[in-house]
């Protein structure tokens, strides 16, 4: 009687283990994404209005991420959400650049901007349907910024922060990911006056957002 008594208490315990929420355990995952980037129209204008050059088109760049997920409670609240921390330990972007001379339409030369970072931010799961999760996330993202030396008022290695928001569509361990990256990197523009002799320099900045298309696998 009491062995009968004390399988059906773990039975019970082990019904309500796998509830809601807990249908697959997501303490703690790995993720890793490859996807794909898209400049925001403000850094190509701010390139063409300015002293760089004109005729600059950005055409679709990549992005890889590795990180994890690290919630604050094992259980859920509500038995529907949880609450914690995306890390991305290591975030890389590439984003070539094309400048296509205005006198001479056949001459055209290419460039890149390559970007490597962390990103660091809370999260908020939802699990609105059986294997099915919807996370939220605002992380922020000190980044560095180099491979440019073809545009010659910029230095070779910028370091700016920035901002990741964006939504994370997750099933089993397949994942969908579209976020907004922005933010702006400083640079020190230099001009040279052949009448005075003199070069001078001033502190510039210009943004680079982009938009990001991501598919991924979630793992343990």
């Amino acid at each position: 009687m009491a062995f009968g008594m004390a399988h059906l208490s773990y039975a019970q315990q082990a019904t309500v283990v796998r509830q809601g929420y807990n249908n697959e355990s997501d303490y703690g995952k790995f993720y890793l994404r490859v996807g794909a980037s898209f400049l925001n129209n403000d850094f190509i204008t701010q390139l063409n209005d300015g002293e760089i050059g004109d005729g600059y088109s950005a055409p679709t760049g990549l992005n890889f991420e590795l990180g994890r997920y690290f919630f604050l409670q094992s259980e859920p609240v509500a038995d529907l959400f949880k609450v914690g921390i995306d890390a991305t330990f290591l975030s890389i972007g590439y984003n070539p650049l094309k400048w296509n001379d205005p006198d001479d339409p056949s001459y055209s030369e290419k460039f890149d901007l390559t970007t490597v970072g962390v990103k660091l931010g809370p999260v908020i799961s939802f699990n609105p349907l059986g294997d099915l999760y919807v996370d939220a996330f605002a992380k922020v993202a000190p980044t560095v910024l180099t491979s440019i030396a073809g545009l010659e008022d910029v230095e070779s290695v910028l370091f700016g922060w920035k901002s990741d928001f964006g939504v994370n569509l997750r099933y089993k361990k397949v994942t969908l990911t579209a976020g907004y990256e922005s933010g702006s990197f400083k640079y020190d523009s230099y001009e040279y006056d052949e009448v005075t002799d003199i070069e001078s320099s001033s502190e510039e900045k210009f943004p680079m957002g982009m938009f990001q298309v991501k598919l991924g696998l979630q793992f343990y």
